[in-house]
């Protein structure tokens, strides 16, 4: 049942992008960049820009739900359309345990696994109850996001400029610093995955994701330019944007930000779950999954899939680390745009007057930056990736 309109599916874009991770990323991303934070920014940005089109491309010709592993089916085989799934579930999972963590994080530092497992479990019920209460309770976390960052910015405008810049960072650390702040956009394509429940999806849901991105790329330029003249070498550290209303706001300090902080996790953990219960019930239609992750409630919730997803969310929240996490999600998230640039590139031309040199470019790029992100997180997805590709053929073999 198509129950979302073109407004509800640029909210639940713009609620999955301003999540935690535009609260989070900028500190890690300068100790990285320096002075090149900006082009980090720009270049994050131009890697999402290519994406949000390939997606938007594929998306109008495939309106089934699951994103690029519908598409790596549609255009290539069911193993490319298998790794796309595994890549959206492992780097989202990582996604989710970063935001939770950092929810809790800035809320109470002292409880930081309980709270972030109970928000978990929270938002998880909420998706249980039905899409359309997730399409509201994006609108108005998103909502509540935007307005915030609109008055920090107003406020930092007046700032005064600070006279000592940073240093530039080093080339290789502008790679890593901009897959880091990639973490922040990738949400954009959280609208593809409920490609089934849009109305009109083949028009609503590329003017969707373009509109959503859009709003967040100028967001996130205009708060990069702030950061880097108002707090120069001092930006940095957990909450960058806290300092930044420290020096804007009167009488705000640091720690006022975590509200805000709390409202933007929470909307963003909402988006993030409904996607990933809803790709996980796709694959078990098509036996890539357990075909019990395929079972819906009258309301067109995955229940199976949302409990079995929510659960690995809260066991990587065990690991406690908010970079570490972030750099898995980029590294399997990039993985996954890679594939969908692929199978842009081999869509017939009858569907699409895009040139493909696009796809080519978009593709580099996302390898460029998986490569990047630190070699931890590198070293544990390509492993993930690589057990869950023998997994599969194991099984098939045993059949």
């Amino acid at each position: 049942m198509r129950q979302l309109s073109a407004l509800d599916a640029v909210f639940i874009g713009l609620a999955a992008m301003l999540g935690a991770g535009v609260f989070v990323v900028f500190g890690p991303a300068f100790e990285l960049a320096g002075s090149w934070l900006m082009i980090a920014i720009l270049l994050a940005g131009l890697v999402a820009y290519l994406n949000a089109a390939t997606i938007a491309q594929l998306a109008a010709q495939v309106t089934r739900s699951g994103g690029t592993y519908a598409y790596g089916r549609a255009y290539m085989n069911n193993t490319w359309g298998f790794l796309a799934g595994i890549t959206f579930l492992v780097g989202k999972i990582g996604s989710s345990a970063a935001i939770a963590l950092t929810f809790a994080g800035y809320l109470l530092p002292d409880y930081q696994v309980p709270v972030s497992v109970a928000a978990v479990i929270v938002m998880a019920v909420i998706n249980i109850a039905g899409i359309n209460r997730t399409a509201f309770g994006s609108k108005i976390l998103a909502s509540i996001t935007i307005f915030f960052l609109l008055v920090l910015m107003a406020a930092a405008a007046t700032a005064p400029v600070v006279e000592a810049s940073a240093a530039p960072g080093e080339p290789l650390g502008v790679f890593t610093a901009s897959a880091l702040i990639f973490f922040a956009f990738a949400g954009y394509a959280r609208v593809a995955t409920l490609g089934g429940e849009v109305r009109d999806s083949e028009r609503n849901v590329p003017m969707a994701i373009r509109i959503s991105l859009g709003i967040v790329l100028v967001i996130y330029l205009a708060l990069g330019y702030l950061l880097t003249t108002r707090l120069g070498g001092n930006l940095g550290g957990t909450l960058p944007l806290g300092d930044l209303a420290q020096v804007s706001l009167r009488g705000v300090d640091a720690g006022s930000v975590a509200p805000f902080v709390a409202i933007a996790a929470l909307g963003s953990l909402l988006a993030l779950l409904a996607g990933m219960s809803r790709t996980a019930a796709e694959m078990a239609l098509d036996g890539e999954l357990p075909r019990a992750f395929a079972g819906r409630l009258k309301n067109g919730t995955p229940v199976i899939a949302e409990i079995a997803i929510s659960g690995l969310v809260m066991v990587l929240i065990l690991s406690g680390s908010i970079v570490f996490t972030i750099g898995l999600s980029s590294f399997a998230i990039l993985v996954y745009y890679a594939i969908a640039n692929l199978a842009a590139y081999r869509q017939p031309k009858s569907e699409s007057g895009r040139p493909r040199a696009w796809n080519l470019a978009g593709l580099t790029l996302c390898l460029l930056l998986a490569l990047s992100v630190p070699f931890s997180s590198l070293l544990l997805g390509a492993v993930l990736l690589s057990l869950s590709l023998f997994l599969r053929w194991g099984l098939r073999a045993l059949r």
